[in-house]
C-alpha cells in the first residue's frame, strides 16, 4: 500500500503539466467543423492513446476513413501496448471500428517498435504509413522516419533504409502528404529550440530538406498536413492548436488559432464536405496505472522531463547499473538501482534538453529506453 501511495503522489505532481503526463494519462479526442477552424463540442474517439493521424480512403465517392494512432489499453505491458493502432468509418467520422493492432512485416530485428503513425493514401490505391523508429540501443540509438506499405491499412510491409534522417538530430513524428504530385514531409527535431524538419519528395523515398520551421514559443509544427483543393494545410500546435496554409508548400499563411486546447491535431474532410478533427485531448482519468513496466521489471516515468526521472527495479537479479547516452553515444550520466520497491529518484538536471536512452543491465538482461529532456 505504501508503494502504490508513493506512485499515486508522485503521478501527481506530473499530471500538473501536460509535458510531465504520460500518454495512457489522455485520450484521443474528436469533434467537427464546417469550416475547419470552429470546431463542435469534442467526444472520446479513443481512450489512452495518442499521437493521431486521419486519411480518406477509396474511390472518390467513398467515405471511408482511417486513422492511425499510438495505443496503451490496459492493462499496462500487455502485447498491444504502445503498438500503433488503426480504426475505420464507413460513414465519414460518425461511428468507427474498434481498433486494431498494425503488423509490420520485415522490421529489422534490433529495431524499435514503430511509433508516431502518419497515413497517406497512394495513387494506386495502397496505403503508405510513415513512422518513426531505430535502433533499440544507443550509441546508434538516433530516430528517423521510415515507412511501410499496406493494401489493408492493417498489415504493413516495411520499406528499408530511413526515408527521413539527419546525422545530428533526431526527426519524430513525421507528418506526410501528397499534394500537386509532390510528397511534402514535416516532423519535430526533438527540441523545441530546433523547431521541424520540412522536406520534400518526388516519390515519397528520398526527401530533400526545405527548410527547418523554428518555435516561436507559440506555434510549433508539430500535427498534420491536409490537402483541400489547391491549399496544402498544416494542423499544428503549440501554446493551443492553429491552422495555416500554402498554395506551393512553401510559402505559408499567418497563422489562424483554433480555439481548443489539445495537441497533435489530425484533420480530414468527409464526402459531405465537413472536417473530422482527432487530436490528443487533457490528461484524464483512464484507470490505468501512470507507470510502465517492462517485461524485465523496469520502470521509468516521466518520459518527459524536466529536471529528474523515476526508475523502480522489481526485475529478477537485484540491484542493476543504470548508463545513460546522449543521441550521439556519449555517457553522460551513471548509477546503480535499488531494488525492493525503492524509487530511485535520478537528478539529470544538469544535462541539455534532447534525447538521450537509459541503459539498465545487469549480468542476466539489459534493456534501454528513450527518454527526452524539456527545453
Amino acid at each position: 500500500m505504501k508503494f502504490k501511495l508513493i506512485i499515486a503522489l508522485i503521478v501527481f505532481s506530473f499530471s500538473k503539466a501536460k509535458s510531465q503526463t504520460p500518454p495512457w494519462q489522455s485520450a484521443l479526442m474528436t469533434c467537427t467543423s464546417t469550416n475547419g477552424v470552429n470546431f463542435s463540442v469534442a467526444s472520446v474517439f479513443q481512450d489512452s492513446s495518442g499521437v493521431p493521424t486521419v486519411i480518406r480512403i477509396g474511390t472518390t465517392n467513398s467515405d471511408t476513413l482511417i486513422s492511425a494512432f499510438q495505443w496503451f489499453p490496459a492493462p499496462t505491458g500487455n502485447s498491444h501496448w504502445d503498438k500503433v493502432a488503426v480504426k475505420f468509418s464507413y460513414n465519414g467520422g460518425t461511428t468507427w471500428t474498434a481498433p486494431t493492432t498494425c503488423t509490420f512485416i520485415n522490421l529489422p530485428v534490433g529495431n524499435q517498435r514503430p511509433f508516431d503513425p502518419s497515413l497517406v493514401k497512394l495513387p494506386n490505391g495502397q496505403i503508405k504509413m510513415y513512422f518513426s523508429d531505430g535502433v533499440n540501443a544507443p550509441p546508434t540509438g538516433g530516430i528517423d522516419t521510415y515507412s511501410g506499405l499496406s493494401d489493408d491499412g492493417k498489415t504493413y510491409t516495411f520499406e528499408p533504409t530511413a526515408r527521413f534522417d539527419d546525422p545530428t538530430k533526431h526527426a519524430i513524428d513525421p507528418s506526410v502528404a501528397i499534394f500537386g504530385g509532390t510528397y511534402y514531409y514535416n516532423s519535430w527535431t526533438g527540441t523545441n529550440s530546433d523547431g521541424a524538419f520540412r522536406a520534400t519528395s518526388s516519390n515519397g523515398t528520398s526527401f530533400t530538406t526545405q527548410a527547418v520551421s523554428p518555435y516561436d514559443g507559440t506555434h510549433l509544427w508539430l500535427g498534420n498536413y491536409l490537402v483541400e483543393g489547391s491549399n496544402l494545410k498544416f494542423y499544428g500546435c503549440g501554446m493551443g492548436m492553429w491552422v495555416n496554409s500554402s498554395s506551393d508548400g512553401i510559402t505559408w499563411s499567418t497563422y489562424t488559432n483554433i480555439p481548443i486546447m489539445g495537441a497533435d491535431p489530425a484533420v480530414v474532410k468527409n464526402k459531405a464536405g465537413n472536417y473530422r478533427m482527432i487530436y490528443t485531448g487533457p490528461p484524464n482519468a483512464t484507470g490505468i496505472n501512470a507507470n510502465i513496466k517492462d517485461d524485465q521489471g523496469i520502470t521509468i516515468f516521466p518520459s518527459v522531463f524536466d529536471d529528474h526521472i523515476f526508475i523502480l527495479n522489481t526485475g529478477k537479479g537485484g540491484d542493476r547499473q543504470l548508463e545513460i547516452y546522449d543521441v550521439a553515444g556519449k555517457f553522460v550520466h551513471g548509477a546503480t538501482l535499488k531494488k525492493e520497491f525503492e524509487i530511485n529518484k535520478i537528478d539529470l538536471s544538469f544535462l541539455s534538453s534532447g534525447v538521450y536512452y537509459c541503459k539498465i543491465f545487469n549480468e542476466a538482461s539489459s534493456v534501454t529506453r528513450k527518454i527526452v529532456k524539456n527545453d
